[in-house]
């Protein structure tokens, strides 16, 4: 059977997919285009950016936002691989492996913003896996 509304996964993709994509793009004119991976000084909202770390952010958003009006599924998937993506990324920049994205440092705002933002598509992904396991094993005409 087919899918049906939009369910709490293309919410969240929707909704994170805005937030990423209005960071990539509002980061490019605090940043412009030189120095695209220059580790500098130009920040958003206190979080550390450049012209790359930009580029990476609309890129979700976009990416997001596509995968929201697509189907349950695929914005499950999209929020635990992004997830999984943005704790590895904060993993690094914890242990300073991220100036290619301007982190500048092990206790960098944006370090933490990433275990904020990863743990919550993460969870948001699983839990809509979960809510509609739960649905599909209480209804026998979707098991198949």
């Amino acid at each position: 059977m087919g899918e049906s509304g939009f369910g709490i996964a293309q919410l969240g993709a929707a909704v994170i997919g805005v937030v990423y994509l209005a960071a990539g793009v509002i980061g490019f004119f605090i940043t412009g285009l030189g120095s695209f991976t220059g580790n500098g000084t130009d920040s958003l909202l206190s979080f550390d950016i450049n012209p790359f770390h930009n580029v990476f952010h609309t890129l979700v958003g976009v990416y997001l936002l596509i995968v929201a009006t697509m189907n349950r599924t695929a914005a499950e998937g999209a929020l635990i691989g992004g997830g999984v993506v943005y704790l590895v990324a904060a993993f690094l920049g914890f242990d300073n492996h991220l100036q290619i994205l301007s982190i500048n440092s092990a206790t960098a705002s944006d370090n933490f913003l990433h275990i904020a933002s990863g743990g919550s598509a993460l969870l948001l992904g699983v839990i809509s896996v979960s809510m509609n396991r739960s649905k599909r094993s209480r209804d026998p005409v979707q098991q198949f």
